[in-house]
């Protein structure tokens, strides 16, 4: 009975992120290690030495998880502006983050989220999940950092 509470808080969630005027439309792909070689815990080995994260991979593919939803969740905070004064320096982002369908996908750590603007996509990689509330099914916010070396218009 007590996860009902969160179940609606899920519900509503997705119901105001699909909706919500200040939504993006996004594109979320994961990284796919492409190197053969001894897997050991699921990764692939180097040499004798184990991989500890897939950000040093050079045999990378990126596969399509599927359109969604990103809203801006972040709180204000004083951050420091940029060279131009027109925007503010800050690292992270977080964001509600939807599939277009349900159970299209569920986004995870290191997965990259594209922001649909127009002829635009800036990428933002998930770099940390935190909740709001303790009671599972727990309720996702996502923390981003923004991958200018992926942003592309087209």
């Amino acid at each position: 009975m007590l996860n009902n509470v969160p179940e609606a808080i899920n519900r509503m969630a997705r119901n105001v992120v699909v909706n919500h005027p200040n939504t993006y439309n996004c594109i979320a792909v994961r990284k796919r290690v492409t190197r053969s070689g001894p897997v050991v815990s699921g990764m692939p080995t180097m040499g004798g030495m184990g991989v500890m994260s897939s950000d040093d991979e050079e045999s990378i593919e990126w596969d399509l998880l599927g359109n969604g939803y990103a809203l801006p969740a972040s709180p204000f905070g004083a951050s420091q502006m940029m060279d131009r004064q027109d925007a503010n320096n800050s690292a992270e982002s977080i964001f509600l983050i939807e599939p277009e369908d349900i159970g299209l996908f569920s986004p995870e750590k290191h997965d990259v989220i594209y922001l649909v603007l127009d002829d635009v996509r800036l990428a933002y990689e998930i770099v940390g999940i935190d909740t709001t509330s303790d009671i599972p099914p727990y309720t996702q916010r996502y923390i981003c950092n923004s991958r200018n070396d992926l942003h592309f218009s087209m």
